[in-house]
């Protein structure tokens, strides 16, 4: 019985190949949508999955309370790994964790990166694998371990084992290393990635201070193997004596206490968009709130519209049918069996759409790669779970789509089938639904896109208080390097002025808490350079002065929102706290959008810093001539400074996230739009064609009687007319709401006004698609002869 569902299904969907194609393509490309949105899913799912049997380790945690809740970061003091080794019991092994950047030197070139300091226990901990030579050597001074990405740029075609290479670290000294060792490829989905490692005994990261000094800053990751899981209490209560006495060497860091989290959670903590986030970790972040949530509720809307598409083509192709479900039932055929009939076809069209989905995703897959920054080729040969998905998906996409259309066709009465009185679709309020909510969608999805195009332009033109887009800053590392290089740079006509800072505003200000009489904010801090600072910066002064000589810890400058958080009506000469220092307000500044167009501006306060404290140079010049500037700027470091690479960037490059961000939401719901407003009009094309069908006794009636093609055009649209106007205003209304009351409130806290436009467009956009999508169909049937139709009849 089954083969003879299959021969029959295989020749009506051949007979009916718009159909199929119609049913195919979009179903295949929902499929393919949901099975990227699964490999993201997967991916962040499984982070942290190459390292197996950790169920003993934990990574040390400290508490801290700011601004009244309490907060886990993911470092702690570097001496407490070695008072716990001493002291604490119940802990097994501890391995500790640390980066500093580096200067790799390779001939006359030089690069930026990362070094890590670890115990070897690490290895011990966590699964890397050797690739080439042994760990052997890894306490041993001068010796690192490379990973085989590190090892293919800087040793090409080369076994990198027994290799010097030249590391400088951050005091300007030589040094070279040894290669011991190259670890293979670390998944990227994995907490803990290096290029280069070497040991923390003999590392670089310790500064001056010695490592069991509780006044040193270092803030490192370390993680304990415990002896069983009740050890846990019994070794946080053994490290809460190193609170006080952390607190009284770092009264700038205090800190409320330790914990122990368990490795297999840390990868769930690193997301600052979902609950138990953990702050200040120096491990791989694995983002999994909005960039799973988002792929996922977009993917699962494309699958149900095409559903939605689906059941509704099923039931427009059921109309040339009837005829065949009367015979069969009049030839003893059960309700079951039809039933069974119409879902073998809709499971055949589903598979085919499922490998047409696989040919989607081959094709998609770089493009999503190049989007997220991560690799999801999926591994078709391990990953049995895809192959499952890949089952699932068309399978509740047949039973879903295709029951209701199965159901309701071969509930009909044969004697009515063969008499002609059979009136299907008609006043169908379940199709309607389907098609309505389908429209809905698309115009919400235009509404957004149109929105966030504004926005868009919004951003390109917005003033931000300061000349953010003529500017260039280059990070400096000493005192001579700024006078140097400032002297040389001067000299070039196209450069309009240079300044220095400690702290960059947008990058690096500080926080400190503020306080005048009884009021108390907490506030941004930035020390900068004087009157050519805010100059070079483009920051206007509002009221007072700027810095003098003598204003380095006496004065200081604030924007409009700080005086307004602290009521200050006349600024000037007004005493302010900041973290127990007194300081003079000698100066107003405008309020500079230091975040963007994200945050609303904060409390800012600007320090004047000393000359030979500078560690960033700002350039200004014009927007034209930045791109040309910067290339000089690189040109004459590499002069200058030949054994330190170039760190510079754009400060528009500051907001550049959030610039990708508005378009990353642009192009999402754009194409959404795109999508839906296809598949909903493919839909539309079938229900205008089931109308036709159902009217076609009429048509032909009302044009014997002389009625016009405009005449019988309005007739078969009325109702769908009718329908688009219903999904307009829903879709609108939702597109509203969801912008005005999220995207401007939540996520944009300056934005343009959106007014009507997008609503207008929205309304032409569809009006203008779905016409010149079903008026062909539609006036080919008005001008039909009517005698066909009569004699069909």
């Amino acid at each position: 019985m089954f083969s003879n569902y299959l021969k029959i299904a295989f020749r009506v969907l051949w007979r009916n190949k718009i159909y199929v194609v119609l049913n195919v393509v979009g179903l295949g490309f929902a499929i393919a949508c949901c099975i990227l949105s699964y490999l993201n899913y997967n991916y962040r799912e499984n982070f942290d999955r190459n390292h197996p049997h950790t169920e003993q380790i934990y990574r040390l945690n400290s508490m801290r309370v700011i601004d009244g809740s309490t907060q886990s970061w993911g470092v702690v003091p570097l001496p407490l790994a070695e008072a716990m080794a001493r002291e604490t019991a119940g802990a097994e092994r501890i391995a500790r964790l640390s980066s500093a950047a580096v200067v790799v030197k390779t001939g006359q070139y030089t690069f930026d990166e990362q070094i890590h300091y670890a115990d070897k226990t690490l290895f011990d901990f966590f699964n890397f694998p050797i690739k080439y030579g042994n760990l052997s050597g890894f306490d041993q001074s001068n010796q690192i371990i490379i990973s085989e990405a590190f090892a293919d740029k800087y040793f090409p075609k080369q076994i990198p084992v027994g290799q010097s290479l030249t590391l400088i670290s951050s005091g300007g000294k030589p040094e070279i290393y040894t290669v011991a060792a190259v670890t293979q490829q670390i998944p990227g989905n994995s907490s803990i990635q290096f290029n280069i490692i070497t040991s923390f005994k003999y590392g670089l990261a310790h500064g001056q201070l010695a490592p069991d000094d509780w006044a040193n800053p270092s803030l490192i990751t370390t993680f304990v193997e415990l002896k069983n899981a009740n050890a846990s209490h019994f070794v946080k209560t053994n490290l809460n004596p190193y609170v006080a006495l952390h607190n009284r060497n770092r009264s700038e860091w205090p800190i409320a206490g330790f914990t122990l989290e368990p490795f297999s959670s840390i990868a769930a903590s690193s997301d600052i968009d979902m609950p138990g986030y953990v702050y200040g970790s120096q491990l791989t972040s694995n983002p999994r709130g909005i960039l799973v949530i988002v792929p996922a509720i977009m993917s699962l809307f494309i699958l149900l519209i095409t559903c939605f598409n689906f059941t509704n083509i099923s039931i427009a192709f059921a109309s040339s049918r009837l005829k065949e479900i009367g015979i069969r039932k009049v030839m003893g055929g059960y309700k079951r069996q039809l039933i069974w009939q119409f879902l073998t076809e809709n499971i055949v069209l589903c598979l085919l759409a499922a490998a047409i989905a696989l040919l989607f995703v081959h094709l998609l897959l770089p493009t999503v790669n190049q989007l997220t920054g991560i690799d999801l080729s999926p591994d078709y040969s391990r990953d049995y779970a895809l192959w499952l998905f890949l089952l699932c998906i068309p399978a509740v996409s047949a039973i879903f789509s295709g029951l209701y259309p199965a159901v309701y066709v071969s509930s009909f009465q044969p004697l009515l089938i063969l008499k002609g009185k059979t009136a299907l679709g008609a006043a169908n309020r379940f199709t309607h639904f389907l098609m309505i909510s389908q429209f809905s969608l698309s115009c919400f999805a235009l509404v957004v896109g149109i929105v966030m195009s504004q926005n868009a332009s919004f951003q390109q033109k917005v003033d931000f208080g300061y000349a953010i887009n003529e500017l260039a800053v280059v990070e400096i590392n000493n005192p001579q390097e700024y006078r140097v290089f400032s002297q040389t740079i001067q000299q070039n006509p196209e450069i309009k002025s240079v300044a220095g800072s400690v702290q960059q505003i947008g990058d690096g200000t500080y926080t400190q808490t503020a306080q005048v009489e009884n009021i108390k904010i907490q506030t941004q801090v930035a020390q900068v350079g004087g009157e050519g600072y805010l100059n070079t910066m483009g920051i206007r002064l509002l009221q007072g002065r700027h810095f003098h000589n003598t204003d380095v810890d006496a004065s200081i400058l604030v924007n409009e929102t700080f005086l307004q958080r602290l009521q200050i009506k006349q600024p000037l000469g007004q005493q302010v706290t900041l973290d127990s220092m007194h300081y003079t307000i000698v100066g107003v500044v405008n309020d500079y959008k230091e975040y963007g167009l994200h945050g609303l501006v904060p409390p800012c306060v600007l320090r004047m810093a000393k000359p030979d404290e500078y560690k960033f140079m700002v350039v200004r010049t014009d927007k034209d001539k930045l791109p040309q500037v910067t290339k000089y700027l690189q040109a004459a470091w590499h002069q200058l400074v030949p054994n330190i690479p170039y760190r510079g960037y754009l400060q528009s490059d500051l907001i550049e996230k959030e610039i990708r961000m508005t378009q990353a939401f642009k192009s999402i719901a754009f194409f959404l739009a795109i999508i839906t407003l296809l598949l909903s009009a493919s839909g539309l094309f079938a229900q205008i064609s089931l109308n036709i069908d159902k009217k076609s006794k009429e048509i032909g009636i009302r044009k014997v009687l002389g009625a016009s093609i405009l005449q019988i055009i309005g007739l078969v649209n009325r109702e769908f007319i009718r329908i688009l106007l219903i999904a307009f205003v829903i879709g609108s209304t939702l597109g509203y709401l969801f912008t005005s009351k999220f995207i401007f409130q939540v996520i944009y806290q300056y934005h343009p006004a959106a007014g009507p436009v997008p609503y207008i467009s929205t309304f032409f956009i569809m009006l203008l698609c779905c016409s010149a999508i079903i008026g062909t169909r539609v006036f080919h049937a008005a001008r039909a002869n009517p005698i066909d139709r009569l004699r069909a009849e």
